[in-house]
């Protein structure tokens, strides 16, 4: 599989650093201030987390949402560089927004007569298109990536700094050598501690955990390029091969699980992409396994 196993990161790295930076009120007020800097009345005391935890569809969540006033401002992270879902998303983000605050307030929906001002922000750190977009009305075709607006991010800020960080941590693990991926994990937390400001230095100093979640990910790799070497080395006939494709799809419904996107599947099992797809499709309606949808 060579250097394209260093394509496929683990997303549970990324996302856990995300999630945990903006788990303190006065990052995301950092945050705010870079997408609103014309607002600069707004303090920590003001600055409420609403992150849901689980919405209607199974396994969606969304990063990071917080109210400040009568603004609810959801943050979504795209690994992928797939954009199209985001509309999509942003209706469960709403429904689950909207129906909280009913809550909140004791409303049914007849008693509502205004709601809050909402604002989704996705910042994509995939391959494809890195930067931050800004979500400002749905439209009638839900899966039209059309809809997300380019929004510039502050030189030095958070958000730029992650979207660095990313690729930093992506560009160096693509270029690893089968014999250092520890190290080159190492590597780019170094760099991302130099080059990433706040941000950087909060990652370095989780590189515990970074570095644990990728350890597992190289294992995964070696082990599964053990067996294939097997199965290349003993030339198993046609019944035989059966039972490794069997494996190398039960290998894959262990990756989607963890997250990996079914691109980075396909490169890893060499199982061509639309049957992953499908692989993923089942499991996502409980047919086989069990595939939680990453963020």
């Amino acid at each position: 599989m060579g250097r394209k196993d260093g394509r496929a990161v683990r997303r549970n790295a990324k996302d856990s650093v995300f999630v945990s930076f903006f788990r303190h009120e006065e990052n995301v007020l950092d945050l705010y201030r870079e997408l609103h800097p014309g607002d600069l009345s707004a303090t920590v005391e003001d600055i409420r987390i609403r992150t849901a935890k689980r919405i209607m569809a199974k396994g969606f969540t969304n990063d990071l949402g917080f109210s400040v006033g009568d603004r609810r401002i959801c943050l979504v992270e795209a690994q992928s560089y797939e954009l199209r879902p985001m509309q999509l998303r942003t209706v469960f983000y709403l429904a689950e927004t909207f129906q909280n605050y009913m809550e909140e307030k004791g409303l049914t929906l007849y008693d509502v007569s205004s709601v809050p001002k909402w604002e989704v922000f996705v910042v994509s750190t995939g391959r494809g298109r890195r930067g931050l977009f800004r979500l400002s009305a749905i439209t009638d075709d839900l899966m039209d990536a059309g809809a997300l607006e380019p929004v510039p991010m502050k030189d030095g800020g958070l958000l730029r700094s992650y979207v660095e960080a990313c690729r930093i941590i992506d560009t160096v693990i693509s270029r690893k050598r089968d014999d250092e991926g520890r190290a080159a994990v190492a590597r780019a937390l170094d760099e991302c501690r130099a080059r990433c400001g706040k941000l950087g230095e909060f990652i370095w100093s989780r590189r515990s955990e970074v570095m644990g979640a990728y350890e597992q990910l190289f294992d995964d790799e070696e082990n599964m390029k053990m067996n294939c070497a097997a199965f290349e080395r003993k030339g198993f006939e046609r019944g035989e091969r059966k039972g490794f494709k069997a494996g190398s799809r039960a290998v894959a419904r262990k990756m989607l699980s963890k997250g990996m996107s079914p691109e980075e599947v396909s490169d890893r099992t060499e199982i061509p992409l639309d049957e992953v797809l499908r692989m993923r499709k089942k499991a996502s309606r409980g047919e086989s396994g069990a595939v939680k949808e990453s963020s």
